[in-house]
């Protein structure tokens, strides 16, 4: 009996563990300011891209200052990975937004526009970071740099489709200006 309990004891911390794990592994890119912000743009769709690219850029930002403080050489490459795992993650929400705005026929071609530009200008970061990365750091985060630099180019090549399409509805006058304002 007492052997029983004891296991039993054992699989529930071990299951508690496992869960514990499991919710580690699931990093939330933004923090309780941006979601508000991105909440109260969720009928605009140019404000809302506007937004996401804002929040990516803060993440490439803090890993230029992450490389220009030789303080935090220590821990250096874990920050940087998990501000890449941060920005790949946002790039992916700029992309189901952009989904989600287009099967709603929703002009967004302003916030497009903006997110092309700035995967212009993530590509380049993104290249310097690669280039000018110590090789032992560079180790330390390849993998989700080769992610993030694969996403940049998959975002820029659907927001250069989906303007394209954009435009043309345009043209012929099916697009809705406001989100909520979709005939569903």
């Amino acid at each position: 009996m007492m052997r029983q309990t004891l296991r039993l004891a054992w699989l529930v911390v071990l299951m508690c563990a496992l869960a514990q794990y499991g919710v580690a592994q699931h990093r939330d890119p933004l923090n309780e300011k941006e979601v508000n912000e991105m909440r109260e743009a969720a009928d605009y769709p140019d404000k809302r891209l506007e937004l996401m690219a804002g929040f990516a850029r803060a993440r490439l930002a803090s890993i230029e200052q992450l490389r220009a403080d030789p303080k935090s050489a220590k821990d250096r490459p874990t920050q940087i990975h998990d501000l890449l795992q941060d920005f790949t993650s946002l790039l992916d929400e700029i992309d189901d937004n952009i989904d989600m705005y287009a099967s709603h026929k929703t002009d967004m071609r302003k916030g497009l526009k903006l997110v092309i530009e700035a995967n212009s200008e993530w590509q380049l970061e993104l290249r310097k970071l690669k280039e000018q990365s110590p090789p032992e750091e560079l180790d330390q985060y390849s993998f989700v740099l080769t992610n993030a630099r694969e996403a940049v180019n998959d975002s820029a090549d659907e927001a250069r489709k989906e303007l394209q399409v954009q435009n043309e509805l345009a043209r012929d006058k099916k697009l809705n200006k406001v989100y909520s304002e979709r005939p569903d």
